[in-house]
């Protein structure tokens, strides 16, 4: 374990799992179970869409516990940190609706043949997260891949870790899939290194420094897993 701190005062909040390969493993395969099996992939997208505005819903209820977790873990104004969960909300609820406009099945106009594309969720999506912003890049990287019906591995910064913890409580009342939403904690050269090197996710996405996006796509590229890297602000 490791405790994260109150950056103000230097208080400890909480003490937190710190996660190694065997349990990134096992969060991965709890992924991979429910897109496999929960029925989240193959969820009408109105359906799914109407499950992640309950949670949307549940996390806009709960907007000033979470701000205040946010703004205790990392060092913000907590009127600050109400706009961030509130821009998580925003998010969520715009990828659910904008997945119902969404043509999954497009013809192709060959000559002589039948031919077309089709849109299907990927599975297990990795994401690492920084500390200045955690709840509002959780839903920027987590809302469109669970409207698109794939699964999601969260590893929070260490120094921030509070508020993805929460939120993982939040969408197993809600009545999300277990599996659906899994969090990871620990430090970035164990479960951060952990995460981006699994060959069991399909998509990963790293927000961070250039020195550490560096490892990262290293790390994926040997997987052949497609990463998003926004690095030092830039994407």
């Amino acid at each position: 374990t490791f405790e994260t701190h109150d950056p103000g005062s230097g208080d400890v909040l909480a003490t937190v799992p710190a996660m190694g390969a065997k349990e990134i493993d096992a969060a991965v395969k709890a992924a991979q179970q429910a897109f496999d099996k929960s029925g989240w992939a193959t969820l009408p997208p109105n359906e799914r869409g109407a499950m992640l505005h309950r949670l949307a819903d549940e996390v806009e209820r709960r907007l000033a516990i979470i701000a205040q977790i946010e703004a205790l873990d990392a060092g913000k104004i907590e009127a600050h940190a109400q706009g961030d969960v509130a821009n998580f909300v925003a998010t969520i609820r715009y990828f659910a609706d904008m997945a119902q406009h969404i043509s999954r099945r497009n013809v192709l106009a060959v000559k002589g043949h039948e031919a077309w594309t089709m849109r299907h969720p990927w599975g297990p999506c990795g994401f690492i997260f920084p500390w200045n912003f955690p709840m509002l890049l959780i839903g920027w990287g987590i809302a469109p891949a669970l409207a698109a019906g794939n699964t999601v591995l969260i590893k929070p910064a260490e120094d921030t870790p509070l508020s993805a913890i929460y939120l993982s409580h939040l969408a197993q009342e809600v009545g999300l899939p277990d599996g659906v939403i899994n969090v990871v904690t620990g430090y970035g050269e164990t479960t951060g290194a952990a995460v981006s090197q699994h060959p069991g996710l399909r998509r990963m996405s790293f927000t961070g420094s250039p020195e550490v996006g560096r490892m990262v796509a290293e790390a994926c590229g040997r997987n052949l897993v497609p990463v998003k890297l926004e690095l030092g602000g830039k994407g």
